[in-house]
This record gives structure tokens, C-alpha cells and sequence, in this order.
């Protein structure tokens, strides 16, 4: 079943409430069939690489609640909907064509297209940055620096690359702009896009988003 980008936006944005809103398991069982799904679209390297930096930064969130004095469960309550947020979102990513969420963005929910266009650079420049990073450190090898030791040593290590790293970057937006302008850039870039209609499986979607968004309305009549 494929769905629409808007489906996607929709559903990720409502996951993001739901960490408040639904019990516990529900929400560990939201996370379950989020790394099932990330894994079912994409199991590489980058894939593997963002979960665990994603669960070294819950960790990490953990700890400090804990530091300035959370009880243990609720600590690990709040990594667990952090986290769960953080994962909707790499699915969307995974699962979606970043000019579709952009068309989806100006379509759908009317944003200005400098605004879509600004979200989706700055994903498309993610992977590239971290592709120039491994290539600027090899290159910093070759020269004699290391980049090996404890975790002073590694962040000594990286302050050598982030100058050349910057330098690359700006390089590649004043490319960036120049193209934009020579291929004039404006509210009908994505008009020229085939626009998405809903089908079945969005409706369903959809209804069932709606009504897991209801919980606590409908949870309340119920037992009320």
C-alpha cells in the first residue's frame, strides 16, 4: 500500500502527540513497529549509524534527568517518548522522497516555498555533510593526524576538519544559490510536479489517525 506524503506528514506529526497522549505500551509498542518498519525500508549503514546515535542521545537524556533529580521512571518515560518522536520522523525521511515532502508542504499545508525549500536543503545537506566529514578525516590521516584515542583526543581530532568543512559547505551553497537563480527559483518550482491524490489506503490511514488522536475523548465518554 503507498502512500501519499501528506499521509506521512500527518501521521508523523500525530505520533508526536500521541507519546502524551496514549499509556506507556502503547507507546513502546509505537517504537517496536517503528524500527521494524525502519529496517524493513532501509538497513544500511546510515541507517544502523542514526538508531544508535539516537539511542545514545536518549541514554544521554536519560542520564541527565536523572542528575538533576527525576525518579528513575520517569526519566526513562521521557527518553522513551523522545525517542519515539525522533524515530517518526527518520521513517518519514526513509520512506519519502525529500521533493515530495516539499511538494506536500507547499500543496497541502500552504507553506511559502522558500520555507520547503530551506527544510528540504538542510536534509539533503545531512548525508552530504556527513559524507565530506569521513572524506575530509581520511584526508587528515593521510597527513598524520589521528583520529584515535579517548574522547579528548577525538574531539582535538575533529576541530582540525571543521575548518575545511565549512570552507566545503559554503562552496556548495553559493552553487546552490547561483543554480536557483539561473533556473529562477519561485512560487511555481513545484508547481511543474504531478500533485498527489488520496486513495484508499490514505483515507484509512487517515481515520484511524483521527481516531487514535481521540483517545482521551473517546476513552473519557466510554467509561464516563
Amino acid at each position: 500500500m503507498s502512500l501519499t506524503a501528506f499521509t506521512k506528514i500527518i501521521v508523523t506529526v500525530a505520533i508526536t502527540a500521541w507519546v502524551f497522549i496514549l499509556p506507556v505500551e502503547a507507546v513502546a509498542t509505537i517504537l517496536v513497529l517503528e524500527l521494524a518498519l525502519l529496517l524493513y525500508i532501509k538497513h544500511d549503514r546510515m541507517t544502523m549509524a542514526a538508531i544508535g546515535g539516537l539511542a545514545v542521545f536518549t541514554g544521554m537524556m536519560i542520564l541527565l534527568q536523572l542528575l538533576f533529580g527525576s525518579p528513575l521512571a520517569v526519566a526513562l518515560i521521557g527518553g522513551l517518548r523522545m525517542l519515539v518522536m525522533t524515530m517518526a520522523f527518520l521513517c518519514l525521511l526513509a520512506a519519502t522522497r525529500i521533493q515530495d515532502i516539499a511538494k506536500a508542504l507547499v500543496e497541502r499545508f500552504h507553506m511559502p516555498c522558500e520555507y520547503a525549500f530551506m527544510l528540504t536543503t538542510a536534509l539533503r545537506f545531512v548525508p552530504n555533510f556527513l559524507t565530506d566529514s569521513e572524506i575530509t578525516l581520511d584526508a587528515q590521516s593521510c597527513r598524520g593526524y589521528s583520529n584515535r584515542g579517548n574522547i579528548i583526543k577525538r574531539f582535538l581530532a575533529y576541530l582540525v576538519v571543521i575548518r575545511p568543512l565549512v570552507m566545503r559547505a559554503v562552496a556548495k551553497s553559493e552553487t546552490l544559490a547561483l543554480s536557483m537563480e539561473l533556473k529562477g527559483f519561485g512560487s511555481n518550482t513545484y508547481k511543474n510536479m504531478a500533485s498527489e491524490h488520496l486513495g484508499f489506503g490514505d483515507i484509512v490511514v487517515l481515520l484511524i489517525t483521527v481516531i487514535l488522536s481521540t483517545y482521551p475523548f473517546w476513552k473519557k465518554i466510554l467509561l464516563g
